[in-house]
């Protein structure tokens, strides 16, 4: 199984995403770099022509490069601004990731991902994404361990690669109402860039002071790390291809390192799953989804 790093999903500016591509695709062991904006059209730092100059400097690492989309669009001016990143991925020959329906209609007939957010809940939903050119699917974050496994079965005999959300906070929604600016009474299209005060969102929490969920613009996560560090054999044995580690602002090149030794079998579920710890501030993990449970939940296995 090989690691795949996801697009960043918080507003961190566009001198912060450059350094951290380039670590993560010089620096680390992992396979697969996303780049590009999934969750709001106003953190775009990137335009089509700049976000292609990257991608060619980071390809000699030997790393995949993916072009991901965004989860919601819109209107005409961020359906012209997908055009653009289609087009450029079709020049540079990498796969582009469409975070929703509107993305795979646009990149019909080019090299595409079915992103987490395109709700691929049934193997006759892959089967009508495969007919139509897609090559990998990353699994929607709240699908079981069974679920996956029983659409992997259906699909082993096609050539579909498959993607599961194995670390980091769970993308949950989008809206098009900004909850950041929101909580500071500001609109949205005076929001001030206040995301960028929350690099790895803002917590929301309950009337008792407990986390629950993480506010990130238009998009709700998780309060908590997801990890499924300890079901990698598990997810091994069903034919998942790629483990997605989702970017965070800090020890994001220990935390590669740490899976990649637990992928090649270095070290054990524990050993990786107390070293994780380690770099998550002593808070829990959850990992409910996977094992049909409630998703802020965490089984041990």
């Amino acid at each position: 199984m090989r690691i795949s790093i996801g697009p960043v999903l918080f507003e961190w500016g566009k001198s912060a995403l450059r350094d951290f591509h380039r670590r993560m695709a010089f620096e680390t062991p992992a396979d697969v770099i996303h780049l590009g904006e999934v969750v709001c059209s106003k953190r775009l730092h990137f335009t089509p022509d700049e976000l292609t100059a990257l991608a060619k400097e980071l390809l000699p690492s030997g790393k995949e490069i993916v072009i991901s989309t965004l989860g919601l669009v819109m209107d005409d001016g961020e359906q012209e601004e997908l055009r653009g990143f289609v087009e450029r991925a079709a020049e540079l020959g990498v796969r582009i990731e469409a975070n929703d329906m509107g993305g795979i209609g646009v990149g019909e007939g080019h090299r595409l991902v079915a992103g987490p957010h395109v709700n691929v809940y049934n193997a006759e939903t892959l089967a009508f994404l495969r007919g139509i050119g897609v090559e990998r699917v990353v699994f929607p974050v709240e699908l079981s361990g069974e679920a996956i496994a029983g659409i992997i079965r259906a699909e082993r005999d096609h050539p579909v690669e498959f993607e599961v959300f194995a670390h980091g906070r769970l993308p949950l929604t989008f809206s098009a109402r900004c909850y950041t600016a929101r909580a500071f009474r500001i609109s949205k299209a005076n929001c001030q860039y206040k995301c960028g005060d929350f690099p790895d969102g803002m917590i929301t929490r309950t009337q008792e002071g407990e986390g629950l969920l993480s506010v990130n613009g238009v998009q709700t996560m998780s309060e908590k790390v997801h990890t499924l560090i300890g079901e990698a054999p598990r997810m091994e044995e069903m034919g998942v291809h790629l483990a997605r580690l989702s970017p965070q602002s800090t020890h994001m090149v220990e935390i590669v390192a740490i899976w990649h030794e637990r992928l090649t079998g270095r070290i054990d579920g524990a050993e990786a799953l107390a070293r994780l710890q380690e770099h998550n501030h002593g808070e829990p993990f959850c990992n409910g989804y996977f094992h049909g449970l409630p998703g802020m939940r965490f089984h041990a296995g």
